[in-house]
Formats: structure tokens, C-alpha cells, sequence
């Protein structure tokens, strides 16, 4: 399972879309590129390291066999996730108005009450990079009912297809076999 660093850190990952929509708004600006460039090198950062922690716990984290009795596809969270990375967007600045566009305080606070939630409750997130990656999320519920979130590139139409993971957090678990 990973540590509290690298489940903290593996959901500090779930900011580079929202980095990615601020270096938009900031780019929409100016049409410059570089004009709000830390927003995206942090992005392009968030990204490698997401690909990059889901990777090494495929190889190093301890491989558990498992009999999956029932699978559904949770996927569509990520939608009111991605709704959520947008609203950014509503805040830009108009061409008529003179009110300034992005509260940064207003977004460091949304994250910290983020991730106090998902450190101290048995909540689950859905990160978006993961579909971006090309991993799905199911509700899987392992033999002895206990209901895990099941993070995998397949698309799973028998359940008896996965017998192997890796357990990421107390409530969710990594096809390993997929994940590069």
C-alpha cells in the first residue's frame, strides 16, 4: 500500500488539470504561451509524476491474488470532476469588465479542505489523469464483501479476468498488469 506521502502525493495529482485550465485562462489573455508558464510546467510536473507513482506501484508494490465477485464501472464520477476543473474558465476576465480573473487563495483553500477530506475519511477520488492514461474505475466487490475502487486500462467484462492487484489505499486497488 503506499504511504501517506505518496497517496498525498497521488492525489496532489489530480491539480494538473485544474494548472492546466488556469495556464489557459492566463494564456486565453494574452495568447502568449509563456504568459502564465508556471501553471503549466506544475501541469506537465503533476502529469509525470501521476504516470510515474501508478507505474512504480504496478512493479513494486506487493501483488495480492483476488476473486472479484461483482464489477460496475464508475467512470462517470470523473465527469462532475471534469466540471469541476473548468469552473476556472467562468471566472475569466471579460473585455468589458476590470475585475481581475483567478483567486488564487480561493483555489489553495478548495485544495487544502480536498485533501484533509481524503486523508482523514475512506472517501475515494477520481483522478483524471488516470483517464487520461487510459485507466478505468470500477466498484469491485471482492470475495468476503468488501467493496474496493478497481483502477484498470481493461475494459472488464468478466470478472474472473483479474486475479491479481496491488493495493494503492485502504479502498483502492491497481490492476497491475497493465500499469506502465
Amino acid at each position: 500500500m503506499l504511504n501517506k506521502a505518496a497517496k498525498l502525493a497521488l492525489v496532489a495529482t489530480s491539480l494538473a488539470p485544474i494548472c492546466l485550465t488556469l495556464w489557459f485562462v492566463e494564456f486565453s489573455k494574452a495568447w502568449d504561451w509563456q504568459v502564465g508558464w508556471v501553471y503549466l510546467l506544475v501541469s506537465v510536473l503533476l502529469t509525470l509524476l501521476c504516470g510515474g507513482l501508478v507505474s512504480l506501484s504496478g512493479k513494486k508494490l506487493e501483488r495480492l491474488p483476488v476473486k472479484i465477485k461483482a464489477v460496475k464501472t464508475v467512470d462517470k464520477e470523473i465527469v462532475g470532476f471534469l466540471l469541476v476543473y473548468l469552473l476556472p474558465l467562468i471566472n475569466q476576465t471579460s473585455v468589458s469588465s476590470t475585475q481581475t480573473g483567478i483567486s488564487l487563495p480561493v483555489l489553495i483553500f478548495i485544495a487544502v479542505i480536498f485533501f484533509f477530506i481524503v486523508q482523514n475519511s475512506h472517501a475515494y477520488h477520481f483522478n483524471p489523469l488516470l483517464g487520461f492514461f487510459g485507466y478505468h474505475f470500477y466498484e469491485a466487490t471482492l470475495e468476503g464483501d468488501i467493496t474496493y475502487v478497481l483502477i484498470t486500462k481493461q475494459n472488464i467484462a468478466d470478472c474472473k479476468s483479474i486475479n491479481q492487484v496491488v493495493q494503492l489505499t485502504e479502498y483502492m486497488i491497481l490492476e497491475p498488469s497493465h500499469a506502465r
